[in-house]
């Protein structure tokens, strides 16, 4: 079967972990703009959900500029990578389901 390509974006939320008296506390900085194509293969299990789904992300913004390059050389992708096909295999299946 052949794979489906879908446009995506979402909010990444950008948060910082800082100790204030004497606790962890997470602070939300603000979000980041994720906006990429993402790739469904039916032939793929449907127990593994990044072997089902991938992703090639175009930008990600910050402030309405593209922070994508300075992500992939300090090693920030990953965790946007992983989120994006979450987001992405969420966004499907809901729309699969009501298309149904």
């Amino acid at each position: 079967m052949k794979n489906t390509a879908r446009d995506f974006r979402f909010s990444f939320p950008l948060k910082h972990k800082v100790v204030r008296n004497l606790t962890i506390v997470t602070e939300h900085v603000g979000d980041l703009q994720v906006e990429g194509v993402g790739y469904f293969n039916p032939s793929a299990s449907r127990l593994d959900i990044f072997d089902r789904y991938s992703v090639d992300i175009d930008a990600v913004t910050w402030a309405g500029k593209d922070i994508k390059p300075v992500l992939e050389v300090t090693g920030g992708m990953d965790e946007i990578i992983e989120a994006s096909i979450r987001f992405f295999a969420h966004e499907f299946e809901n729309g699969m389901g009501r298309a149904a």
